[in-house]
């Protein structure tokens, strides 16, 4: 995960741009060249880290997962497709191209027990802790 230093101005910043954003109302421009980062909720359960990526429209194919020394990593492709034979669209705001996220694992994490599911365009995949380690031992002062 990637912490993100809080600046002020990005907020300035942010309002000029919400004020100029009916301009791009008809823009036509095509995002295909832009990249994109799907959405992911990571949930910390007891036994298990869950994370749930949003991926509409990414074929299970074109997804790969991997981890290597402790970072998993979540990469792949939503496709263009450029189908529709009309003459030209009003305004385009979905998302295509390659996209990659990565996170750290803690080390209570087991590397070698992932399980995962693509359902509905959301991949779940379900990380089992170590549970065998032993807690904080809390220590009384005399």
């Amino acid at each position: 995960m990637r912490l993100v230093r809080y600046n002020p101005l990005n907020e300035l910043a942010f309002w000029g741009n919400s004020f100029n954003d009916f301009s791009s109302f008809f823009n036509t421009k095509s995002k295909t060249d832009e990249s994109w980062y799907p959405a992911v909720d990571i949930l910390n359960e007891k036994d298990n880290v869950v994370l749930n990526i949003e991926l509409p429209g990414v074929k299970k194919e074109d997804i790969s997962v991997n981890i290597e020394d402790r970072v998993l990593t979540i990469k792949g492709e939503r496709k263009f497709e450029n189908e529709e034979k009309k003459d030209s669209y009003f305004r385009k705001e979905r998302s295509y191209g390659s996209f990659k996220r990565s996170f750290s694992l803690s080390d209570d994490v087991l590397i070698d027990d992932v399980d995962a599911d693509f359902r509905d365009g959301i991949l779940t995949l379900t990380l089992k802790k170590d549970t065998t380690k032993e807690e904080v031992k809390q220590i009384t002062i005399n």
